[in-house]
Order: structure tokens, then C-alpha cells, then sequence
């Protein structure tokens, strides 16, 4: 029998964090985003999701990388990162309005990227549970929706997992591998205590569909539960997202739906497609 590696505590000294959440209206929306194994694509899909929120239903967005060492949400959004997100979190007794604009990476109209990249290769600082509350509170008080993207490797800590256990949407991705899909039902079976929370699976083809040994049909059983969202396997597109900075969620085809799809779910919101007039205006 496999223990379950994301129960990292016993559910009774778990810490309650509806002590810090206020009224739906005067919070952003928080929104985390991860695998449960790496390489699956989070930060592809947070990059996008924020593009779409902030690009297409004119909401005002912050995302930010939890991945302190080898994090590039930076090159998907094409900005210079900083390390202003570490500082954020090392002083949340600080934080004040004038903190987000100038620690924020404006990577477009409304979407303000946050990154506390370091310099060694080793991890320097990690934040405790406390500090990343009050600096996601404070993020979501200047705007519509904060978006957490989490890597995998914390979700085996209690700081990562209540990352994305108290957000008020999870995103999770899962790729069509016997791993993937095995660590992917841990990950799932801990979320599903939460009821008053919203939980997104999506399927990402990191490889052809044809090539692979493991159907849709067969993930949706592994799992016990119906995927989502399916984003179809599209190396050129998605390679050119994270080295150039360009964004599949303009596309009008079939990738660039299931992002549009995706910020329907999370808004409630329908997203129209984007005029090739807009995207004209957007070049450089």
C-alpha cells in the first residue's frame, strides 16, 4: 500500500486559515496552480490564466512564482524578475499599497508579475505559513485575483500544500503518466476535504496524443473523477510561451480556447475571442 505523501500533518493540528479570510468583496479571488508531479506545465497554465484575466476581462491580476530557485514565470510573461517577492514575504508587517506597484513587475495593462528569484542554486529562504497569508491578503487587496504558481517539490511541505489548500481555487495539472496520474490522486484525495472550494484538473498532453500509452478515458478512471479541461499536445506553441514571452491564450484555435475555457470557469465570465486588430496593436 502507498502512503499518501501530501498528508503532511494529522488533520487535527492542520492550521485553520478561515481565521484570516474576510468577506468575499473586499478580497481578490486567490488562485493556485501546480502539478503534483513537475514538468507537467503549471506555469505555462498560470501564465496564461493571468494573460486572459488581465488581457481579455480587464481584471486586475498579480502572479506570482513560488519556485525561489529555478522558476522562469518570468520568461513566459517576458519581464526582468526580481527578487522583491522574498522581501515581501521575509517583512509582511510592511506591506503597504505603495509596496505592490513598486515590488510588482508590470508585464502588461493590469498584471503585475512577482518573483523572488535568488542567485544560488541552493534554497536560501523558505517562508513560513503565516508570512505567506498575510502577503497573499495583502496581494489580493489590490486586485482581482491573485495567482499562486506553486511547484511541485513544496507541495511535500505544510507551507507549500496550504498554499494551494487555502486558495479559494486549485488548478491542478496532470499529465497522461502512470506517476503523474498516481501522485496526482494523492494530491486530490487531500483537497477534496475542502467542499467550500473550487477545484480545476486539467490534462496536459506533454507528448502526442497518438504516442501515448494512456487514453483520456483512462485517466478519467485512474482518477475517479471526469478531467476538466484538456489542453492538446502543441510543442511549438507552448515551446514559444516560455522562451519568447508570446501567449497561446491569444490564439483563436484550439489551444488558445481551453484558456479562454479555463478563465470562464474561474470568473463565470465568458471570454471573446480575441480581433486580430488587438493583436496587431499589441506588437511591438
Amino acid at each position: 500500500m502507498t502512503s499518501n505523501i501530501y498528508k503532511i500533518q494529522d488533520s487535527g493540528s492542520q492550521t485553520d486559515y478561515s481565521q484570516y479570510r474576510v468577506a468575499s468583496g473586499e478580497l481578490g479571488k486567490r488562485i493556485a496552480v501546480a502539478s503534483a508531479k513537475g514538468g507537467a506545465g503549471s506555469t505555462s497554465v498560470a501564465a496564461n490564466l493571468a494573460w486572459v484575466l488581465s488581457q481579455q476581462l480587464d481584471k486586475r491580476v498579480a502572479c506570482a512564482d513560488l519556485d525561489f530557485v529555478s522558476g522562469d514565470l518570468d520568461l513566459h510573461l517576458n519581464i526582468s524578475a526580481n527578487n522583491r517577492l522574498t522581501e515581501m514575504l521575509q517583512y509582511p508587517e510592511r506591506l503597504e499599497p505603495i509596496v505592490f506597484e513598486r515590488s510588482g513587475v508590470k508585464a502588461a495593462e493590469k498584471l503585475y508579475v512577482f518573483t523572488g528569484y535568488s542567485q544560488q542554486l541552493a534554497q536560501e529562504f523558505w517562508p513560513d505559513s503565516e508570512a505567506l497569508e498575510a502577503t497573499s491578503q495583502f496581494c489580493q487587496q489590490q486586485t482581482d485575483y491573485l495567482i499562486w504558481d506553486i511547484p511541485s517539490f513544496c507541495l511535500r511541505d505544510s507551507v507549500g500544500f496550504e498554499a494551494i489548500r487555502s486558495a479559494d481555487i486549485r488548478i491542478v495539472i496532470v499529465e497522461p503518466t502512470l506517476a503523474s496520474i498516481r501522485h496526482t490522486n494523492q494530491l486530490l484525495t487531500q483537497l477534496a476535504t475542502d467542499h467550500d472550494q473550487q477545484t480545476i484538473l486539467i490534462l496536459n498532453h506533454t507528448k502526442p496524443e497518438k504516442a501515448s500509452l494512456i487514453s483520456l478515458t483512462d485517466v478519467n478512471q485512474a482518477l475517479g473523477q471526469s478531467v476538466d479541461l484538456v489542453i492538446p499536445f502543441s510543442p511549438e506553441k507552448m515551446l514559444s510561451t516560455a522562451t519568447l514571452g508570446s501567449h497561446v491564450a491569444d490564439d483563436n484555435g484550439r489551444l488558445g480556447r481551453v484558456f479562454k475555457q479555463l478563465a470562464a470557469r474561474v470568473t463565470g465570465e465568458q471570454v471573446a475571442p480575441v480581433s486580430r486588430m488587438k493583436l496587431w496593436f499589441r506588437r511591438d
